[in-house]
């Protein structure tokens, strides 16, 4: 019996293996189709050579304003920034363009926008608006997304930029690369921005308001920010016309950094999209590269970017911003805790705060509140 069953096995094991084979052979008579892979002619160099006659030959076919239009910046600027780059861009921007266009303000410049503020503003010593802007980073490394999220703002790793912006969009500060899970108050301990005014190496701001001399300039800033005599905040339910005007006006004045962070991201798109780089330098250069190509355009385009020009002669009305006298002398200690704390000072913000609420009231000419 067993083996009649397995001879029976073996007869329909065969009779499959025969049948799979003659299955095979006839597909293999059938021709198949062969699908090449469709190339399109593409003509690289006839693109190359309509590109340079369109833009950038001695007679281009489109204007000055289509090209800034397409490239987000004049044609100079543009041929300056690509001959002066040789190597990788990223490195090389940094490299070749940050010291004169990621520097802190000289007392020149510092008069500018003490004159520049006070005038758009009505702000006598106002320096410009600090924010800290977060960039997501899709990347990030596993083993440190704890330390790169924040659960208040986003639920993905983040790097956070601290930013000083003035009224023509430009950026003075740039403090990048701190973890997402910091806030403004964390990143603002570890910043360097007060670096000089506690050794008394940046330039000197004096400047007077409601009939007070003041010797430090100051910046616009939210809630978060403490209250030392550096930073100008906004009032929470103001009370009476002079305090609600001066609400309005600093949170109007206010919008300076929000749109400088929504200009940069427009023009460079890499920054508005998470980034996709794993190394942290690299998200730090391209963020600095895009900081310095955004600031080269904004001195190029100069005051016509802004519906406001500097006035003839000299004005103290807004500030003075002189050099320093003793510039490169080494400081005590105790010289330098002592600056520290003037800075911190929470009774020079709120005299200072008020003392602005009435100068701010004043030069609107509002009259009796």
């Amino acid at each position: 019996m067993d083996d009649l069953w397995n001879e029976a096995w073996d007869s329909l094991i065969q009779e499959v293996q025969r049948e799979a084979d003659e299955e095979d052979e006839a597909a293999a008579a059938i021709p198949r189709e062969i699908r090449h892979l469709r190339t399109l002619p593409r003509d690289h160099v006839g693109a190359a050579e309509r590109l340079m006659a369109d833009y950038f030959s001695a007679n281009p076919r489109y204007p000055a304003e289509i090209f800034r239009r397409r490239f987000r910046m004049s044609r100079p600027l543009f041929t300056h920034i690509a001959t002066t780059l040789a190597d990788r861009f990223v490195r090389a921007c940094g490299k070749s363009f940050s010291p004169e266009f990621l520097r802190k303000p000289t007392s020149d410049k510092c008069q500018r926008l003490l004159d520049m503020h006070g005038a758009v503003h009505s702000f006598p010593g106002m320096m410009g608006n600090i924010e800290c802007m977060h960039w997501e980073w899709k990347n990030c490394p596993v083993a440190w997304k704890g330390q790169f999220t924040t659960g208040f703002k986003s639920k993905h790793p983040s790097m956070i930029l601290e930013a000083v912006a003035d009224y023509c969009l430009r950026i003075w500060h740039a403090y990048f690369g701190v973890a997402g899970s910091n806030n403004d108050i964390n990143i603002l301990q570890s910043s360097p921005l007060f670096n000089d005014k506690c050794r008394r190496e940046g330039p000197e701001i004096s400047f007077v308001t409601n009939g007070t001399q003041y010797r430090m300039g100051y910046y616009l800033a939210d809630g978060i920010y403490p209250r030392w005599s550096v930073f100008v905040k906004t009032l929470r339910q103001p009370a009476g016309a002079r305090r609600q005007y001066f609400a309005r006006k600093q949170e109007a004045a206010r919008k300076d950094v929000e749109r400088a962070f929504g200009v940069l991201q427009s023009r460079w798109a890499i920054i508005r999209c998470p980034a996709r780089v794993w190394h942290e330098d690299d998200v730090a250069n391209i963020m600095l590269a895009c900081i310095i190509l955004h600031n080269m355009i904004i001195e190029d385009e100069g005051f016509a970017a802004e519906r406001w020009a500097p006035e003839d002669g000299a004005s103290t009305s807004h500030g003075v911003a002189t050099a320093p006298i003793q510039m490169g002398v080494p400081h005590s200690n105790e010289y330098l805790i002592q600056r520290l704390a003037d800075i911190r000072m929470s009774t020079s913000h709120d005299q200072l705060q008020v003392d602005l609420i009435e100068e701010v009231w004043a030069r609107r000419g509002g009259g009796v509140a």
